[in-house]
Formats: C-alpha cells, sequence, structure tokens
C-alpha cells in the first residue's frame, strides 16, 4: 500500500530534532524516553482504533512533524504535550483518509486502465478510459473538497476501510457521534448521494466544454 507524498516527506527524524523533542518532554532524559515511548504506544493506538494499518508509520510521521515545528521555533503551547502531539495526529489522520479515499476512488469509480497496448485501436480505447478515470477522480476530488468539514470526515471514515474491520469502525464513528449506527449509516447514504450528483455535475460540465 502507497502513502501519501505529503505524509511521506514528514517521515525521517534528525538528532537535533530529536533532542530537542526530548528535552521539550523533560529535562531529565530517561524521564523525556519514558514519556516519548508512552506517547509513541498512545499514538499508535489512536491510528489502530480508527482502523489504520500503517498505524507505525502515521505515528512517525505524526512525531516527525512535532519535531519539525519545534525546530522551527514552535512552542507546544499546553502543560500537557500529548495534546499537541494528537492535534498533529488528527490532522495527519485527515490526510491518510483524504489521500485513501481518492486514490480509491470511493464513488464506485472504476479502476485505472490496465497497461498500454501495442495495438493503435487498444492504444486509443485505453488513452479515452484512462481521460474518463481522471476526470472522475478530479470530480471526486473538487466535491469531497466542497463538502461541510464535518460531513467530509463522516463519508471518509464510513467508506475507508478493509472489509473485515468496517463493521467495527462504523460502529466506532457512531459511538463519536454519540447516534445509532443506523442513524449514522442514513447520514453517509444521504451525503454519499450528494457527493454522486455533485460528480455527475462536475463531468457534464466537464464533457459540455
Amino acid at each position: 500500500m502507497d502513502i501519501s507524498p505529503a505524509l511521506k516527506k514528514d517521515r525521517g527524524l534528525t538528532q537535533e530534532s530529536f533532542d530537542k523533542l526530548l528535552n521539550c518532554l523533560n529535562r531529565d532524559r530517561a524521564l523525556a524516553a519514558e514519556g516519548y515511548e508512552r506517547i509513541r504506544r498512545k499514538l499508535i493506538t489512536f491510528f489502530e482504533s480508527r482502523g489504520c494499518y500503517r498505524a507505525e508509520e502515521l505515528t512517525d510521521t505524526t512525531i516527525n512533524r512535532v519535531a519539525r515545528r519545534l525546530i522551527e521555533g514552535i512552542d507546544l503551547y499546553t502543560a500537557d504535550p500529548v495534546n499537541f502531539f494528537f492535534g498533529v495526529a488528527r490532522k495527519v489522520l485527515q490526510e491518510y483518509w483524504d489521500y485513501e479515499t481518492r486514490k480509491n476512488a470511493s464513488v464506485d469509480l472504476p479502476g485505472p486502465p490496465s497497461e498500454p497496448s501495442q495495438d493503435p485501436r487498444i492504444m486509443a480505447e485505453q488513452q479515452a478510459d484512462r481521460l474518463v478515470y481522471e476526470q472522475k477522480i478530479a470530480c471526486l476530488e473538487k466535491c469531497l473538497d466542497q463538502l461541510p468539514p464535518k460531513n467530509r470526515e463522516l463519508i471518509i471514515q464510513y467508506y475507508y476501510s478493509e472489509s473485515k474491520t468496517k463493521i467495527q469502525n462504523r460502529k466506532r464513528l457512531a459511538e463519536e457521534l454519540g447516534i445509532q449506527l443506523n442513524a449514522v449509516r442514513i447520514r453517509a447514504l444521504r451525503i454519499r448521494e450528494k457527493l454522486e450528483s455533485c460528480v455527475t455535475s462536475c463531468l457534464k460540465q466537464i464533457t459540455a466544454v
């Protein structure tokens, strides 16, 4: 499974940024190391509980992003550093969901065309299919961005997960929203209908040009 380029760039921790991070957690290096491991375990649990199969990688991305901000001179502005880490983690999670949702084209888009053929006729068909596919992806991204933030997050969380964890993920979503699972399904269906309508309208505008 691939990972978003935007998330990849935050991976990798220099010694300087790591030292800065530990000093922020505690002046005592041993206590700082314990705090670091505790935060890392909590972050892994945070991502795993939300159906992320790359929890450790996203945890590293979160920690590295916090460390980079410290190097840039940003203060945590909180008595408990964990709160700052989780604030960054939520942003990383949203980026991850956005990328995976768009990559997998959750609104029932067909997969990308197969490998190019040497037959001119087949090549022309494949190029046409790829153009349609790219147009649908572009419209999906545009329509996702137009959704209210809460609806956008709900539809991404509702549809992004593997089949074996989908039920658990949706139950967790219902608990977070404080509503019944059936109510979540209804909300997701309504949002999906609006999203599909938006994608269809977007495609009509493109083909009409």
